[in-house]
């Protein structure tokens, strides 16, 4: 038995790695509910859980055993389908845009077979028998050892569940589908609020898409391909030596439309006006309880690390650190033949995935909340116009430098020092130009205004002449 699983692991690395990386996720997504409430600790100078477990560390369990326990109420009314099918559409999403993030780099692996009697294509039916699913055969070579013929059979294979080549349009694509997700439980709760905040999350999402993609293509313009793992290897080298070429360097505005639009997407402070319970008792989710809410809980969470993911990926080189190079191929910094080097590479991702994580805590516990027309007009009248400005002008920039030192048209894959510096310059000048602009268009209208509505008890009448003349007499 184990011995089948080990060569069905050998052959599919990928389903070792989905394992892995799964478990990892949903358990980290466990203990960031405890890392959210400490850090709310800190903002707000108390202590925070600590009761349950060693400082508090078993508390995610007790959140989770108090979830399976509760009552799972249903209201009358509702739409019994859609109200059970609106959390698993939540978390489905956000587990499926996981398979994509390139974790580790690529692992180079060597395995000697003995093929002595075989024929050439006997030789290369039985080395491509040993090459993983998603893996690819790189060389196979033939020698003579004591009266044997052996083949060295070299493979390699990512350190991701799957590789598609269309990795970033995968998870935007997939991350889209949660908002199904939100609209079906606000619509299937028979409930104004929840309807209310579903529309409220709609609008949002929908409305910043726009600018999460137009700041994705500044990166995918830059590299030419839409693969998170060939973006990663392209950012794995240094300018001047020591400056790591990640793309928060030379693309800094981009990274901040991106960092909040992921905010937006995600429903966090301060864009969580789908769930405002001042204003909402509870959004879109208030008619849910147990494992039904648990789910919606656990969605933001993981679409958290989802996004962060994507993140680090985008603008922070992924895996690459300095001193993990352990480079083998000139040219391709992932692969490595040190399955360890991929370990480490993974941790160091994750890392970075936490830090940007810790990000999203840190702006809930220090900015209000946005009104809902803040919000829109963020999205439209800044956040739009502003990433298809830096778009177009980092579209001149590149064209430019392939004009100049393209001689295969693909010159910009890596991006080069002098390049990085004129993308700075590029995005320093978008930056002060909308400074500028600022001031001169005329402020949008003024939304959040009293309005006198005739005939309601609310508006101001005169008050009777006795009372009048009481008051002036006191």
């Amino acid at each position: 038995m184990f011995s089948t699983i080990a060569n069905l692991l050998a052959e599919h690395p990928w389903v070792l790695i989905a394992l892995v990386v799964h478990g990892a996720v949903l358990g980290t997504v466990a203990y960031l509910i405890l890392l959210e409430r400490k850090v709310a600790s800190w903002a707000q100078d108390r202590i925070g859980p600590n009761r349950v477990g060693p400082g508090g560390l078993l508390q995610p369990l007790a959140d989770g055993l108090k979830f399976i326990v509760k009552e799972d109420y249903r209201p009358a009314g509702v739409d019994r389908a859609l109200f059970s099918i609106a959390p698993a559409v939540m978390i489905l999403t956000i587990i499926v845009s996981i398979a994509v993030i390139p974790w580790g780099g690529t692992h180079q692996v060597t395995r000697t077979l003995d093929v002595t009697g075989q024929t050439t294509e006997q030789v290369n039916a039985s080395a491509a028998a040993i090459v993983p699913v998603n893996g690819d055969l790189v060389t196979t070579t033939l020698k003579a050892d004591a009266g044997k013929t052996l083949a060295d059979v070299t493979y390699r294979y990512p350190f991701q569940i799957a590789r598609l080549n269309i990795g970033v349009l995968f998870i935007i694509a997939t991350l889209s589908l949660a908002v199904y997700g939100i609209v079906l439980g606000g619509w299937a709760s028979n409930n104004k609020y929840s309807f209310l905040g579903a529309l409220r999350a709609t609008a949002q999402m929908v409305s910043y898409e726009i600018p999460l993609g137009l700041s994705l293509l500044t990166i995918v313009l830059m590299f030419g391909t839409l693969d998170l793992g060939e973006i990663v290897d392209r950012q794995a080298h240094y300018w001047l030596g020591f400056i790591p070429a990640w793309n928060v360097f030379c693309q800094p505005l981009a990274f901040v439309i991106f960092l909040t639009c992921i905010h937006a997407e995600a429903n966090r402070a301060p864009f969580d006006v789908a769930e405002a319970e001042q204003e909402l008792v509870g959004g879109y989710h208030t008619e849910y309880s147990s494992m039904r809410f648990a789910l919606f809980f656990l969605a933001e969470y993981a679409g958290m690390i989802t996004t962060s993911a994507l993140c680090v990926a985008l603008f922070f080189g992924g895996w690459h650190f300095p001193g993990l190079g352990s480079n083998i191929v000139a040219g391709e910094p992932s692969v490595t033949n040190s399955l360890l080097v991929c370990l480490l590479r993974s941790g160091v991702f994750f890392v970075k995935t936490l830090a940007v994580i810790f990000v999203f805590m840190w702006v809930r516990w220090s900015l209000p909340r946005f009104r809902f027309d803040q919000i829109m007009m963020l999205a439209w009248r800044a956040m739009v116009p502003i990433s298809l400005a830096l778009l177009i002008a980092t579209a001149v920039v590149i064209y430019v430098f392939g004009a100049l030192y393209g001689a295969d048209g693909r010159a910009f894959m890596r991006v080069g020092g002098k390049m990085a510096l004129v993308l700075l310059v590029v995005n320093v000048a978008v930056t002060l130009v909308t400074a500028f602009v600022s001031l001169i268009i005329p402020p949008a209208p003024a939304t959040n205004r009293k309005v006198c509505v005739p005939g309601s008890r609310f508006t101001r009448t005169p008050l009777p002449a006795s009372v009048t003349a009481a008051r002036a007499g006191a």
